[in-house]
């Protein structure tokens, strides 16, 4: 992890966007996560937060439908690896924290749930937390595949996601997001602040 953050330019660089190698689709990725999420906690009603997102017909959507949506809403286009790695992580954390809902009540119910147990920045710590494993994997599975069998390479990146999760569980006390513009520039620095410290644990 140290020589990751290292290959990053460092904290300073890759937690601020600066880095040409990984750290941007995820500070945008985040930015939008977090709107999503806080646009929900002020309205708390789903189908009104989706409908500001552009998602039509939302009573025939499924809720892998809705999944899919967030995930280009708050991702859009992957052309590169760090641009496919903001995307699964986005997946990864909506399948979290709504994946077992089998309607859009469901997901509103679950939503305000994690709402109510999670501040915003926790719930973006946790993002910058999967996008860093997704990058690991998308750099180094390809390679270790070739020596070790794709059992024993699953294990190593499962254990290594459970390792930068709780490594960074502390992270979102430093950083609160009550009461944020998501338009401005202040939420820009502030989401690049926590993905800044989030490298820093590493570094």
């Amino acid at each position: 992890m140290k020589n990751f953050v290292e290959a990053l330019g460092g904290s300073a660089i890759g937690g601020r966007g600066r880095s040409k190698v990984a750290g941007r689709s995820s500070i945008k990725t985040a930015k939008k996560i977090g709107g999503f999420f806080s646009a929900f906690s002020g309205s708390g009603n789903i189908r009104d937060t989706l409908t500001a997102t552009g998602l039509t017909d939302i009573e025939n959507k499924t809720v892998g439908d809705i999944i899919n949506h967030l995930i280009e809403y708050c991702s859009g286009s992957a052309t590169t690896i760090d641009d496919n790695a903001a995307k699964e992580a986005t997946r990864l954390l909506l399948e979290e924290f709504i994946g077992e809902a089998n309607s859009i009540d469901e997901v509103q119910e679950l939503l305000s749930e994690t709402l109510e147990s999670k501040s915003l920045a926790e719930i973006i710590v946790k993002y910058f937390s999967y996008y860093i494993n997704e990058v690991l994997s998308r750099w180094f599975y390809e390679n270790l595949i070739k020596n070790k069998n794709e059992n024993d390479c699953n294990n190593l990146f499962n254990q290594i996601k459970r390792f930068i999760v709780e490594r960074v569980s502390v992270v979102h006390e430093r950083t609160p997001l009550n009461n944020v513009d998501w338009s401005t520039e202040e939420a820009d620095r502030l989401i690049k602040n926590i993905q800044q410290d989030v490298l820093n644990v590493f570094e």
